[in-house]
């Protein structure tokens, strides 16, 4: 399949087949390894994973998610978090472009540099770090499981807090969705694609002149 296959074939899952597919640790792992071939600022790849199969934890999750039936439903929930203190890698990041070549270590003491003007003092660059980043793994992650066969979809209502607390999720990392994962229920229908807005609703072209909010 094309990539525009795979976006014209991914739907958003409303209802699994419970546990009607076995995802298993090492699948798991695989689809994920492949998603963190996405894009990140100076290839800090902020994103961390949490996988949730346990039908106990699937049912705390549950609870977290506002009682979605779909979470108690998927094969399994990846918990997509970011990294907002991602820039501490910046000398471990420096050190494999000099070992593999990239960059010499004049180039490697700039680009670390480079990172931590970026980011010191400025909460907004973080968050966006921790946000941008695992939002690009994430979907990378929902694009791969439909070329595979597997349903997905993302689940971005949930309390942070409870989350956080059920899951052992340090402050400094950002809760930023869930993608649930499994088989779709064998009698739904699949679902019609929503209406997209047109590129003439949606691109500026050299600016946005001034367009109504």
């Amino acid at each position: 399949m094309t990539v525009l296959q795979i976006l014209k074939r991914r739907r958003s899952v409303a209802r699994f087949e419970p546990e009607g597919l076995l995802l298993t640790r090492e699948m798991l792992e695989e689809l994920i390894g492949d998603a963190c071939l996405a894009p990140s600022d100076f290839n800090l790849q902020p994103w961390r994973f949490v996988v949730v199969r346990d039908r106990e934890r699937k049912e705390i999750l549950y609870d977290c998610a506002y009682k979605q039936e779909k979470v108690r439903q998927a094969s399994a929930v990846i918990i997509v978090c970011g990294d907002a203190f991602g820039d501490r890698r910046a000398a471990e990041e420096a050190a494999e472009a000099v070992q593999t070549g990239a960059l010499d270590q004049a180039q490697a003491t700039q680009l670390v540099e480079a990172i931590h003007r970026s980011y010191e003092g400025n909460d907004v660059a973080r968050f966006a770090m921790a946000v941008r980043d695992p939002a690009f793994a994430a979907m990378s992650l929902m694009l791969l499981a439909t070329e595979r066969g597997i349903g997905t979809t993302p689940i971005g209502r949930f309390d942070d807090k409870a989350l956080r607390r059920a899951f052992a999720i340090p402050d400094r990392y950002f809760p930023v969705m869930l993608v649930a994962m499994g088989l779709p229920a064998l009698d739904a229908p699949v679902p019609p694609r929503g209406r997209r807005l047109p590129p003439s609703e949606v691109v500026f072209h050299e600016g946005m002149g001034g367009a109504e909010p």
